[in-house]
């Protein structure tokens, strides 16, 4: 047992969250991944997970590690590539966090990704609101909104651009609103993805409209909120890239094209090192060329698509 042994069981415990799933992914008995914990914390001194017979939870000496241990662990793993003792192929597993809609973009693309890497392996955590990468034993995560300085490093994907749709039975029962001050009157169905809904904004020329939507349903998903929209139950906005083909095939109708809705920015994050081990780097290197596309415009509608 040495220390790079136990650097690797250390990164990789923090990012599962637990010494069995790190056991089941290396196939290292669970007490040995324990004595590797056990040695990290003789030789440093320190505690580096709190562990009760429920939970385990990185200690803030464990953070201040964790970094260290993955740069300490790509430089070797980058000299093997250089000198040629690796393997050709990418290998290991990269647990993923990401929203909802871009999620569901992204599982029909990973065949692509597996093609070329056929010794990689993804988990993908999909949820809308955002948590604690390390606490979810994440190796990357995509977040929708600016992100706090220092708090992670992150690589901006594009931009998200937003429009306000209803489906055709919807207007059928309403009419068709002339101005964003009208949807005060209207239902609506809101993609609620933090502690409370937020505020529609229109500009146009200048002029700034700000609504309160008058929410009929809300939900923490904008799959959801989608189905809803869908089946008439009121006026959504959401990102242009999940109502792209409900727009193209008449199943949806778009509310105030004229108008802008402020688009928000798109980011791949993680904790670690600007150093990423090869295997989360390459998922990372995906994770952009998907984004490219997903953002891109759309030359069908001549409007941009987006994912969220």
């Amino acid at each position: 047992m040495d220390l790079l042994s136990a650097l690797h069981s250390f990164v990789r415990v923090a990012a599962t969250g637990s010494f069995s799933a790190v056991s089941r992914e290396t196939g290292v008995s669970q007490p040995t991944i324990s004595r590797h914990i056990a040695l990290l914390e003789s030789h440093y001194g320190t505690t580096l997970f709190a562990r009760t017979t429920r939970s385990l939870t990185m200690t803030e000496d464990g953070r201040s590690l964790l970094p260290h241990a993955y740069e300490v662990l790509e430089i070797l793993e980058t000299a093997e590539t250089v000198l040629g003792r690796r393997r050709a192929s990418v290998s290991g597993l990269v647990r993923l966090g990401v929203t909802t809609a871009f999620g569901l973009c992204l599982s029909r693309r990973l065949g692509e990704l597996f093609d070329r890497h056929p010794d990689l392996s993804v988990e993908i955590v999909m949820r809308d609101a955002f948590g604690d990468l390390v606490e979810e034993g994440l190796d990357l995560a995509v977040r929708v909104g600016e992100i706090a300085v220092g708090s992670l490093i992150a690589r901006k994907l594009g931009m998200v651009r937003k429009c306000l749709v209803a489906s055709p039975e919807c207007m059928a029962r309403y009419h068709m609103p002339e101005h964003p001050r009208e949807l005060t009157n209207y239902p609506g169905v809101v993609y609620n993805y933090g502690s409370s809904w937020l505020d529609w904004n229109f500009e146009r020329d200048g002029e700034e409209s700000v609504i309160a939507p008058s929410a009929v349903f809300r939900a923490n998903t904008s799959e959801a909120v989608l189905y809803a929209v869908e089946s008439g139950l009121g006026i959504g906005l959401l990102p242009h890239f999940q109502v792209r083909d409900a727009l193209r095939e008449g199943r949806l109708v778009r509310l105030f094209p004229d108008w802008n809705i402020p688009s928000l920015p798109f980011y791949a994050v993680h904790t670690g090192p600007r150093t990423l081990p090869l295997r989360t780097r390459t998922v990372l290197d995906f994770l952009i060329d998907v984004s490219a596309d997903v953002l891109r415009d759309d030359p069908a509608t001549g409007q941009p698509s987006a994912a969220a």
